[in-house]
């Protein structure tokens, strides 16, 4: 019985596989060769990424991938948590470094030099072309002024995953990301998958002929500042529970918004100025406390 399941969970596992496959220019990305290292987090995506890319013609250098119910990292890939896995990146020296969260419906891309790129420029480099574009209303400038350069219209929506499924069924977008490293790519399938979004990734790198670092390059940099104040459920204010705040100053922004799912008052703000980004966060922290 045991085999029998064993046997039906590969063949469901394949269709799946070969689905995401289809997406891409899978013989493209085959020509490449890429070497990719994978750091799902010890989570869902230990077994089946490394396979998928292997089917994908790379080789892969696995790190952080023995399931486990605890990840032997934070849980929550960001810049700051992937440290480890951008130094491995550069020692193995692979073409790409993955790290997903533990249910792989976030992914952070790491170029070859070690650099964790941006979850914005991400999307910028994923949604390069597409023409209906949605995101939450914290998200980078960035995006927003490199879509204009390609013809891209621009959508905010409410933050959180289920207000960007709202917003492109609405608009019939062709793309959607959140800030956290979830993208959508709606001519798939309506729901945020890092192994997809992987693939997408070495297509746009395998399609350009340029690594990744050569890509992240090409456009400017934008400053981000997320900070987070605790405050009690009970506490709240009300002006920043649901939509929250946005004050705009020019081409740079704060935002606030109190947390759906942790006692947390959230403070983002945006510029591709580093001091002002860096001073609408403090001013926005000053609001807050």
């Amino acid at each position: 019985m045991a085999k029998q399941l064993l046997k039906f969970m590969r063949k469901i596992q394949q269709i799946y596989l070969d689905k995401l496959l289809s997406l891409v220019d899978a013989d493209l990305i085959k020509t490449k060769h890429y070497r990719v290292l994978v750091d799902p987090g010890n989570g869902t995506a230990s077994e089946v990424l490394p396979e998928l890319l292997r089917q994908a013609g790379c080789q892969v250098i696995k790190y952080n991938c023995e399931m486990d119910q605890l990840p032997q990292r934070a849980p929550e890939p960001r810049a700051k948590s992937l440290q480890a896995t951008a130094k491995m990146t550069v020692k193995q020296h692979c073409d790409l470094g993955l790290g997903l969260d533990m249910d792989a419906d976030r992914v952070l891309f790491i170029d070859e030099t070690g650099k964790v790129i941006s979850e914005d420029l991400s999307a910028v480099i994923l949604a390069k072309g597409k023409k209906i574009l949605v995101t939450p209303v914290n998200s980078s400038g960035l995006f927003k002024d490199e879509a204009k350069k390609w013809g891209g219209r621009v959508i905010e929506c409410l933050v959180g995953p289920p207000e960007i499924i709202k917003a492109v069924k609405k608009y019939r977008a062709d793309f959607a990301y959140e800030e956290s490293g979830k993208y959508f790519f709606s001519d798939c399938f309506l729901w945020a998958d890092g192994l997809l979004a992987s693939l997408k990734m070495l297509q746009v790198m395998a399609r350009l002929k340029k690594s990744l670092s050569a890509i992240r390059q090409s456009y400017p940099r934008y400053y981000q500042v997320k900070l987070a104040v605790k405050c009690a459920w009970e506490n709240l204010p009300r002006r920043w529970i649901g939509k929250g705040e946005k004050r705009v100053f020019g081409d740079s922004f704060v935002f606030i918004r109190a947390s759906g799912t942790e006692p947390l008052i959230r403070i983002f703000s945006d510029s591709p100025d580093k001091k002002k980004a860096e001073k609408l966060a403090k001013d926005g922290k000053k609001l807050v406390a």
